[in-house]
């Protein structure tokens, strides 16, 4: 029963995780993937310490443990948000676990090629439904579309993109290594499939990845270990070749005018690793500790800029670096990011141990290429995104990692023989997992029911949500942001003015619930306490530009007209086209006594909103015929 339910378990972990998703809930569709390979993680866990321990004393597993316990105990020591810390360690766990389930597996005699099957069935039917949506003919219960850029289960065209190159030199070394015809065929289509796919999720970063997987592929066919797989297809790679660069110039020819837009991404890359860069100076040593970064980054974000920037790189928000060397460095240190390069040191060791072993058979060397090109593929990702913080390309970079200790011989096998006891243990292990999971996945959809009836208007709906969100989740600060517009929104000011407190007070730099504090307040006429609000929201992001209208509105009710015009002037270096800001600011400049500038300002409003009569009737009492 426990090896049956062992074979079940490891083929969900590489199969059904891609596929999983859960359409009505905003994040729930990873909460499903993050559930599904938390149980099975868990269960070979246990199992690897009744019956595996040997799996323990590998250096390559050694290396990887000690990476995450490093990455979640200096966490727990300098993180500000501990509740964040085992969110934010999640994809570390199920790197690491995924390396223990699969070795152990491996050792039960479960086939590592058959597990890379599994992956590359998913992998083609995941990328059969991404074509189906690159072409507008599925809706979906999505949320959010991505102008006909393939993203199927995956959520996102960027997750689509990385999973999709890690497999795509698998599958087609699978191709090299198939004999029959039907069998060589089926691969060739699969691999073609999967590359459409890719090409239909418009990410130059999982392009540049599958590239760089190729050419580590074909370094590896190049070398020793390759050339006997290459020999026997040289005719087909070579056709291969040739094809792949006609493509590839009809293909840049094509898409030419995209490159275009390449700089607007880039110097967003850019702006984020400044960012960050300005926290590892301040924490280079400890860093500021797993799922801290979206806690941190508002108090950073203007830091890299002089004032006169700001309008240039504008308040933006983001718990992802978009690049995993450096995420790791700002989150664990420098002996975080040491350990990452460790892990990857040892993995190359292990490879090379594993080729130099002469009882290492010639069908398993060959395979190995598919990891080691998958592995290329995912740590180029890495540098322009976080592919090792979502699901299913964690889960295969653990599936990778484990390579070669899955493929040598195992140890000699001890009694498979499992005790009630540990039945027991067992069951409520996992269960434990399924409740806390399952509990989560209802928070998510909670989130996203309140956010989507605030949407659509129902306040008392929204509210009823929100507070069943606060119920599953009480220690998270957006959960509280979100009840706090529900409530906003279903007329309770009060009530929405205390959760957005909470808020605060769980995350001091969540600085998006001053600004409707602030104008909870206006609307209150208690503009001392809107002033202070957006004062405090400047001192945290002093480039963010939403609290400069109420702080100008605040001000000029407190006849505090030289403070306010600075303020609306202010605003409109980020919107200088805001016919509104500009009709208040003259307003602001008559009080001022400064008639010129009231003028200016109100020809400015005049020239954006010809048809206000507002504007108009100001300019008159100014003695100004707008239309002479």
């Amino acid at each position: 029963m426990v090896n049956r339910l062992q074979a079940i378990l490891v083929a969900l972990l590489i199969l059904w995780v891609p596929l999983a998703f859960y359409g009505r809930a905003a994040d729930g569709f990873t909460l499903t993937k993050e559930l599904v390979a938390a149980v099975a993680i868990a269960f070979f866990a246990a199992r690897t310490a009744w019956e595996g321990r040997w799996i323990f004393r590998q250096p390559l597993f050694q290396a990887m443990f000690l990476f995450t316990a490093w990455m979640i105990l200096d966490s727990l020591a300098v993180g500000s948000l501990h509740m964040e810390v085992l969110k934010g360690s999640v994809h570390l766990l199920l790197i690491c676990g995924t390396l223990l389930a699969v070795v152990f597996a491996a050792s039960r005699g479960f086939s590592y090629e058959k597990l890379l099957r599994y992956a590359l069935l998913a992998a083609t039917l995941v990328s059969l439904y991404g074509l189906v949506q690159s072409f507008g003919v599925d809706r979906g219960n999505w949320t959010t579309q991505f102008e006909k850029r393939a993203f199927s289960t995956l959520g996102n065209p960027d997750y689509l993109g990385g999973y999709l190159a890690a497999l795509l030199p698998a599958a087609f070394l699978l191709r090299l290594r198939e004999h029959a015809r039907k069998g060589a065929w089926l691969w060739l289509n699969a691999t073609l499939l999967m590359g459409g796919a890719l090409l239909a999720t418009r990410v130059r970063g999982a392009e540049a990845a599958a590239l760089a997987g190729f050419l580590a592929l074909g370094a590896c066919l190049l070398s020793p270990w390759g050339r006997p797989l290459a020999k026997p297809n040289q005719l087909f790679l070579k056709a291969t070749l040739a094809l792949a660069l006609f493509l590839g110039v009809i293909w840049g020819a094509l898409h030419w005018k995209d490159f275009g837009r390449s700089p607007i991404s880039v110097q967003q890359r850019m702006d984020t690793y400044r960012v960050t860069w300005e926290m590892v100076k301040d924490h280079p040593w400890f860093g500021i500790g797993v799922g801290q970064l979206g806690i941190r980054f508002p108090a950073y974000q203007a830091k890299p800029w002089a004032a006169s920037d700001y309008a240039e790189h504008p308040y933006t928000y983001t718990e992802h670096v978009h690049n995993e060397f450096l995420q790791f460095w700002v989150e664990g240190g420098v002996p975080g990011l040491s350990l990452f390069l460790a892990v990857l040191g040892v993995f190359t060791g292990a490879v090379a141990n594993f080729l130099r072993n002469p009882e290492s058979r010639a069908e398993e060397k060959e395979l190995m290429m598919g990891p080691v090109a998958g592995v290329a593929a995912l740590l180029v990702q890495s540098l322009s995104n976080f592919p090792l913080q979502v699901v299913p390309t964690a889960v295969l970079f653990g599936f990778y990692l484990a390579a070669p200790l899955a493929l040598r011989r195992p140890p000699a096998l001890v009694s498979s023989h499992v005790s009630t006891a540990q039945k027991t243990g067992l069951a409520l292990l996992v269960s434990f997992i399924a409740v806390v999971g399952f509990r989560a996945i209802g928070a998510s959809i909670a989130f996203r029911d309140t956010m989507g009836e605030c949407s659509a208007g129902h306040g008392q709906l929204a509210a009823y949500y929100g507070s069943r969100l606060i119920v599953l989740s009480p220690l998270n600060p957006k959960a509280w942001n979100a009840y706090g517009k529900a409530l906003e929104t279903a007329g309770k000011q009060d009530e929405a003015y205390q959760a957005y407190q909470k808020a605060l007070d769980l995350n001091p730099n969540y600085v998006e619930n001053l600004l409707p504090m602030a104008e909870i307040r206006v609307k209150e006429e208690r503009f001392p306490e809107v002033v202070d609000l957006c004062q405090r929201a400047l001192a945290v992001t002093p480039n963010y530009p939403a609290p400069l209208w109420p702080l100008a509105v605040g001000l000029f009710e407190l006849k505090r007209y030289e403070e306010s015009a600075k303020a609306f002037q202010d605003y409109l270096v980020y919107n200088p086209n805001d016919f509104q800001t500009y009709l208040d600011l003259g307003v602001c400049y008559i009080q001022l006594k400064r008639k010129p500038d009231a003028v200016a300002a109100w020809k400015k409003a005049y020239a954006l909103n010809p048809t206000d009569p507002e504007v108009v009737q100001y300019l008159k009492s100014q003695g100004v015929n707008p239309t002479p």
